[in-house]
């Protein structure tokens, strides 16, 4: 008891200094971050109330069946979402963190350790399911003027569901690392194949159902369409208890919300319990075999991947192309990160799979523009995220080992474009796939393909000078852990700079030309078509820009830097 009280007392003590940190010393970070999460939230939220608005208003017949299925739905994705981000932070936080392991040279027992580092990984990744989820659910209640006892359960029911997915994702990482302590990353990235494969499956199967039943919509063809659901309305399943709580709580009817919220909680708490437990036996094993290796024979040398890569890689010299395939290196090495690009690029191409397969063969050419329009923002603000979160801390990283790389007979400009190439390659192959994925699903015309495939690359290459330029002149060489250093100050400021850079190069490169296109007036489109041209050469011109003068400036400060 004495041990749990102590590290709750640390627990309470880091919170504090975080939050007097984040409200005295930079109102540029707290502004920001209160700037986006009112967007994103803002956004999710007057999307759903017009849809809800849209079902209500109309008189939808099956509108709470419907919903039903909405619900399931999302909270069946939210708690796939949650299993595998908290997996990942919680390997990140046992397994690759000097604070843990100091901790387990301590005599304090596993299971505190692990119920310590579990809170934080819940925190973070219960956050994007709050942002998310809670706008839908209170535009529900909004737009259908629920009972007050909705809103009261709410937050109790949104607690309880967080801690069951999130306490069996940190039970599977204690199993991965156990059994399989040399093969984990191989084991995450079938599990993840594995989960795209059965999502997109379902999508196939839903879409094929869908077109059959939309000439035909009576109950028969809706019981069909909502029949492909029945895999998340299972009374087994914990997203379906979180429905039928939360509806039962909008009617009013106290005694039939009872039974879900007692559910989530106690297949929470008893998640939980079973994780704790794991814990217990499996950390420090884990642990030991991690460190050790689970077998005496190791390999050395590249594997196949860095072949292939280098063959692309010939076109440079070698100094920059060993220092892209040691970026490289690194980055696969680290499951917290290919796995979390992996999880979101999927999302973003399963949204965009969607957004053309829910329709009929002719979008018309208005509406498929503006929806390319739109997946092509949804790919630059992804790519916008993990430019800040993953290349920004960079050089920081690099601060303590910079010694090594100080003895390689090469300029240390060398070394900032070689990490600038890294960034902008890599971004450029998963974007451009998702663009060219987009427009060709879409169908627009051939022009238009262009010009995304040509934003996509000023995009890639601005933001990645941006973040490696921004990164060597504000680094962070005193903090390890590369999600701190991306929230910092300087992790903000490359943030805002990003989004900047983003509205402004997609507002003159590719908006323009969508206008032209959409809009059908009496002026010469000559003219328009000149207005067009000037604009997109001024969004290279300001891609240029991002470029070349954060790699000046951080080239500067690091030839300046003394290690």
């Amino acid at each position: 008891a004495s041990q749990a009280w102590i590290f709750q007392s640390l627990r309470w003590k880091q919170l504090r200094n975080a939050t007097v940190k984040l409200f005295g010393s930079s109102r540029l970070r707290l502004l920001s971050i209160f700037a986006c999460s009112v967007l994103v939230a803002g956004t999710v939220g007057a999307g759903s109330w017009e849809g809800f608005h849209l079902l209500e208003h109309n008189r939808i017949p099956y509108a709470g069946g419907i919903i039903g299925t909405l619900f399931d739905l999302l909270f069946l994705t939210l708690g796939v979402l949650l299993f595998f981000s908290t997996g990942i932070i919680v390997y990140g936080s046992l397994f690759n963190s000097a604070e843990t392991t100091f901790l387990l040279s301590l005599p304090a027992r596993a299971d505190h350790v692990f119920a310590y580092k579990y809170q934080t990984a819940v925190g973070f990744s219960s956050w994007a399911f709050l942002l998310l989820g809670l706008p839908i659910l209170l535009s529900y209640g909004i737009v259908y003027a629920v009972s007050w006892h909705f809103f009261v359960l709410l937050p109790l029911f949104l607690l309880g569901f967080v801690l069951l997915p999130g306490s069996l994702g940190a039970a599977a990482c204690l199993f991965i690392v156990n059994l399989i302590p040399q093969r984990r990353k191989q084991m995450l990235a079938l599990l993840i194949l594995i989960l795209v494969a059965m999502v997109v499956w379902r999508s196939v199967v839903f879409v094929q159902t869908a077109r059959e039943t939309m000439g035909t919509p009576n109950r028969d063809a809706l019981g069909k369409l909502f029949g492909q659901f029945e895999f998340a309305r299972s009374p087994f399943v914990p997203s379906h208890w979180m429905t039928r709580g939360l509806q039962s709580a909008a009617r009013g009817d106290l005694r039939a919300a009872a039974l879900p919220l007692a559910l989530i909680w106690s297949n929470g708490l008893f998640a939980y319990l079973l994780a704790s437990t794991t814990a217990r036996f499996l950390y420090r094993r884990g642990f030991n075999r991690m460190a050790t290796g689970a077998s005496l024979r190791k390999r050395y040398g590249g594997i196949w991947l860095d072949n292939l890569l280098t063959i692309p890689l010939r076109l440079f010299d070698p100094q920059t192309r060993l220092l892209i395939i040691k970026d490289f290196r690194t980055f696969r090495r680290d499951p917290a990160q290919w796995a979390q690009i992996l999880i979101f690029a999927g999302l973003v191409m399963l949204y965009i799979v969607n957004s053309r397969q829910f329709y009929e063969a002719d979008l018309g050419d208005r509406f498929a523009h503006i929806i390319s329009l739109i997946n092509l923002c949804a790919t630059a603000m992804l790519m916008c995220a993990f430019m800040g979160r993953f290349i920004y801390p960079l050089v920081s990283l690099e601060g303590r080992k910079f010694w090594i790389l100080g003895l390689l007979p090469m300029k240390r400009d060398r070394l900032l474009w070689g990490k600038f190439l890294f960034a902008a390659l890599g971004a450029l192959v998963v974007s451009e796939f998702l663009v060219v994925v987009s427009d060709l699903l879409l169908a627009v015309r051939w022009e238009v393909l262009l010009l995304h495939m040509a934003t996509v690359l000023v995009l890639s290459a601005g933001l990645a000078g941006l973040s490696v330029g921004l990164g060597a002149w504000l680094p962070n060489f005193r903090e390890s852990d590369p999600s701190k250093i991306a929230v910092g100050f300087g992790g903000t400021l490359n943030l805002i700079a990003g989004l900047l850079f983003l509205l402004l190069t997609i507002g003159l490169m590719a908006l323009p030309y969508h206008a032209h296109l959409i809009v059908r007036g009496e002026e010469d489109p000559t003219r328009r078509l000149i207005y067009v041209a000037l604009a997109f050469v001024a969004g290279v011109g300001i891609g240029a820009a991002a470029i070349l003068a954060p790699m000046r400036i951080g080239i500067k400060s690091l030839r300046e830097m003394e290690f």
